[in-house]
């Protein structure tokens, strides 16, 4: 009896093999897949199925290299740059920063200033009260210093420790008011007031159009559409030492967002000539990880990320956590080194940074700048007359020794633009996986739903329940097996 009960039991299960293959036989005549048709197909030779199903796993092999491809594409995050230049009836003025080569003034500098800082400003011999270059200085200052008594000024200094060197500063660096001359911007008159203070490493330097909330825009190109500046260099207030640099001014043109980082930025302008400083402003934008390296948001003490920020900030940090105060220059509430710490720590903490690789900055993720090209002519003898007419507490020769002319403007409305953007998106790993799919296999989306449907509707349920009349069978051959022991 228990055969034609092994035969009975296998008959669902064949029955169920023979409706899958049938299944798939149906799938095949009915899909969209290249080939698929062909291998199936019964009322053709073997060896033309045979020859279709090589032409097909032929086609899944190079529809897997060509996905494999379009893959390592997407993950190397490649980018690409496009540049454009755009047109426009109106275009934002930059901030400009004017800063005189010359730290400190002459004639601003008393007792005391020269008792704290006459050492670090080169003006003595180390170690000496003597004048180092005493041929460069006016017979009367010279006079004025060899006749200080030293012993009564450092009696009298009660504070030295305390020396305040922001009040030093601010008081003996030059004065916008005896720098600019005359002001004129887009043919009106602007002056002094129009001019922000900041603190560098050069001193006291003045920024033209500093306001980022309220900035100037210019609606024409050329000279007469710009600033024009007429800057005295005050040559006589210049102190000399070893390291002292020639007689000008720096000057930086820089997106009002950004601090005006002097010390490695701007160029030079010399007395007695005119200056053209031709501008083209430029809009940058860099892609962020993974597609690039920048970084955005806000500083501690800054609104927008700029290279600059993050490296005043830097140098910041690295000066308080060492000397427990801060440089004039630098930001921030924390206060400001007294004048024995000042010399003794914070400058040389800052040097020691400025040397290393502790303050390595990442470009931001937009940037604005403002690329010049600049020419020079020769100031005429009407230019200066012209000036001394409103400057008559200058000498004609003093004009002529000092006098800077500096003409900012756009050459023409037009700007560029230029960003970073991805070189394979997500859109085109997609499109070339569509497109190998359609040119090998004549697939496409709606094919791959299609078999997604079969196997999830057909095939799995079919193999499930195949594999449980399965199990079943084989339960009940193990129990007619152990009947006929059990009696």
């Amino acid at each position: 009896m228990t055969q034609p009960m092994e035969k009975t039991e296998k008959q669902p299960i064949q029955e169920e093999e023979i409706k899958t293959t049938e299944t798939v036989k149906h799938f095949g005549e009915d899909c969209d897949f290249h080939g698929i048709k062909r291998i199936l197909r019964t009322d053709y030779q073997v060896w033309r199925r045979v020859l279709w199903l090589i032409f097909f796993l032929l086609g899944l092999g190079f529809l897997a290299y060509e996905i494999t491809q379009a893959f390592q594409s997407y993950f190397a995050y490649g980018h690409i740059t496009k540049l454009d230049v755009l047109y426009s009836n109106i275009i934002t003025f930059p901030a400009v920063t004017i800063c005189n080569l010359n730290n400190f003034r002459l004639s601003s500098l008393t007792e005391k200033d020269l008792l704290h800082f006459g050492d670090n400003l080169g003006i003595f011999l180390n170690g000496t009260k003597t004048i180092s270059h005493p041929d460069y200085y006016n017979a009367t200052w010279i006079n004025w210093v060899n006749n200080i008594n030293w012993t009564a000024v450092a009696a009298n200094d009660t504070h030295q420790d305390d020396f305040d060197v922001a009040q030093f500063y601010k008081r003996a660096g030059h004065q916008v008011e005896d720098m600019l001359l005359l002001c004129s911007w887009r043919g009106g008159v602007c002056n002094s007031t129009d001019f922000k203070l900041e603190h560098t490493h050069l001193g006291n330097c003045f920024t033209f159009n500093h306001d980022h909330n309220n900035r100037l825009y210019t609606r024409n190109a050329g000279t007469e559409a710009g600033v024009k500046l007429y800057l005295n260099v005050e040559q006589k207030e210049y102190l000399t030492h070893d390291n002292s640099a020639d007689a000008g001014f720096k000057i930086l043109i820089h997106d009002q967002k950004d601090p005006p980082f002097v010390k490695e930025l701007g160029f030079g302008v010399a007395p007695n000539y005119h200056y053209f400083v031709a501008l083209k402003r430029q809009e940058i934008t860099n892609l962020p990880p993974p597609y690039g390296i920048c970084k955005s948001g806000a500083l501690k003490h800054y609104d927008h990320y700029t290279v600059p920020g993050c490296r005043i900030e830097c140098e910041l940090e690295t000066v308080v956590n060492k000397c427990g105060c801060r440089l004039v220059e630098m930001p921030g509430n924390d206060t400001v080194c007294p004048g024995n710490k000042y010399l003794d720590c914070a400058l040389p903490a800052l040097e020691d940074v400025e040397h290393s690789d502790r303050c390595i900055c990442q470009n931001p993720c937009e940037l604005h700048e403002y690329n010049h090209q600049s020419t020079f002519v020769d100031l005429r003898q009407n230019t200066l007359d012209k000036v001394h007419k409103t400057n008559s507490h200058l000498t004609k020769d003093e004009i002529k020794e000092n006098l800077v002319i500096l003409s900012i403007y756009f050459d023409r409305l037009n700007y560029e633009t230029i960003e970073q953007l991805p070189a394979y998106t997500i859109l085109n790993l997609f499109s070339d996986i569509g497109g190998n799919m359609g040119l090998f296999i004549g697939a496409s989306f709606l094919t791959v739903l299609h078999l997604i449907e079969f196997l999830t509707m057909k095939i799995i349920p079919a193999k499930q329940s195949h594999q449980s009349k399965v199990s079943q069978s084989a339960r009940k051959a193990v129990k007619v097996q152990v009947a006929p022991n059990s009696d």
